[in-house]
Order: structure tokens, then sequence, then C-alpha cells
């Protein structure tokens, strides 16, 4: 009796221990089975954010190579235009050289065209020029162009300039003084130097510029101006004391000028 109990209960426990086997197993298999799900819904993902990587990553390197392009052909456009830059810049060099050349050549021959004398007057266009011999201060310089019904010269423009540089050995006076206001030259017509649009006054790189009203001379200061000083320089205007005696230029109006309206 005591075997069958034994045998039955080793049954039992057999089959008791098959069951959960059975169970253990069948939990197992429904565990695997999610997981294998969950893998395959995440591969599935994976593979589909990979696609659209690589459709975000072909279509970002059309974007790339497209720009490339613009910017090579934008690099070669500018290129182009530095390269017409520079030769534009050159031939507007050389059109500045000529001009200069060409308008140096014009002044000088208008200058020397100007050398027909009359009564000891010098001829050139519509003035007609005496130049001293002798010398006098400013004021005295100035009465004796008058009592040739004349007055002393005066300056308007670059033309009439270099005609009286050429024509200079030394300083002379000319028209135009600060006698009135200190700093405000005026010529002996009344004009300024804003009316006649030219001045030739001497510059330093040192130094303070002409008009300087040295007082070292004369405490009254420079209130006189001259063609060219004493040391050699001609062709820019000089202040000066007006006691100072030089030689002088007059001028008047050319009766019969031989240059039109158009010169």
């Amino acid at each position: 009796m005591a075997s069958v109990y034994e045998n039955s209960h080793f049954i039992f426990s057999t089959t008791a221990s098959g069951e959960k086997y059975s169970q253990s197993k069948g939990q197992e298999e429904v565990t695997s089975s999610k997981w294998a799900k969950v893998f395959g819904i995440s591969l599935v993902f994976a593979l589909g954010g990979l696609c659209v990587l690589g459709i975000m990553y072909n279509n970002k390197l059309s974007d790339f190579e497209l720009l490339n392009e613009q910017q090579h052909n934008i690099s070669m456009q500018l290129s182009a235009q530095e390269n017409y830059s520079a030769i534009m810049e050159r031939k507007f060099e050389i059109l500045t050289s000529r001009y200069k050349n060409l308008r140096e050549w014009l002044s000088f021959y208008d200058a020397q065209s100007c050398n027909l004398c009359v009564d000891g007057w010098m001829v050139c266009r519509e003035k007609v020029y005496f130049f001293s011999t002798d010398k006098h201060s400013w004021s005295n310089s100035r009465d004796v162009c008058i009592s040739k019904q004349a007055d002393l010269v005066t300056i308007s423009s670059n033309v009439e300039q270099d005609f009286l540089v050429s024509n200079i050995k030394e300083t002379h006076w000319i028209g135009l003084h600060d006698l009135d206001t200190e700093g405000h030259w005026v010529w002996v017509n009344n004009q300024t130097l804003d009316d006649t649009g030219v001045q030739f006054w001497t510059e330093r790189q040192f130094g303070k510029s002409e008009p300087d009203n040295w007082r070292h001379e004369d405490p009254s200061g420079e209130n006189c101006a001259s063609l060219g000083n004493i040391d050699g320089n001609l062709k820019t205007w000089f202040d000066n004391s007006c006691n100072t005696k030089k030689k002088f230029i007059c001028e008047k109006k050319n009766p019969f000028p031989f240059t039109d309206d158009n010169n």
C-alpha cells in the first residue's frame, strides 16, 4: 500500500513538474515572440530612418554641388571683372598721362605764341603786358602802371600764369594784396581769389605755406604778393612786405585781340 502511494506521489509530482515546465516554456515562447516583434518593428523603423537619411543626404549633396557650381561661376565672373577693371584702370592712367602731356604742350605753345611786342608791351590773347626793368615798392609799382593807363597784373588762368612765368627771370610784383583785411586777398580790380578761380601760392612740406605773413623784416607783415621770390622760385606766389623793391608786371586790355571768344 505504501509502495502504491509512493508511486502515485511520484507520478503526481512528475505530472506537476511537466505541467510547470510546459507553462514555463510557453511563457518563454510568448516572451520571445514579443521581443521578436519589437525587434522587427524597431528594425523596420531603423531601416526607414536610414532610407530617410539617405534621401536627405542625397538632397543635401545635390544642393551642395549646385552651390559649389554657383560659387565657381561667381568666382569666374569676379575674376573676369577684376581683370577688366585692371585693364580699364590702366587705360585711364594712360589717358590721364596723355591728357596731362597734351595740356602742358598746349600751355607751353600758347605761352610761347604770346610774344608780339608793341612799344614795350607784350601782346597775349585779350591782354597786353609790360614787364618793368626798374624796381619799386608795391604801391609805387602800381602808380607806374596806372600812369600807363594800366594796372598791376591780375592772374586769372593757368595759361596766364605759365605765360608770365616764361617771361621773367626774377621775382615781380603782381596786383594781389590783403592791405584792407588781413588774410582776405584781393586783386587790384577788386576780384577775389574765388572770383578768378585760380591761385598759385607756394606750398611747403615742412613749415607754413604761403601766405605766411612773416613779420621779421617788416612789423606790419607781408600784405602784397609777388610772382616768385629772391631765391629763384618763379613758378609760385609769395607774400612780401609791400615796401620791398621789386620789378613788376602791368597789364591792360588788348584793344585788338587776336583770339576769338572760343579760345
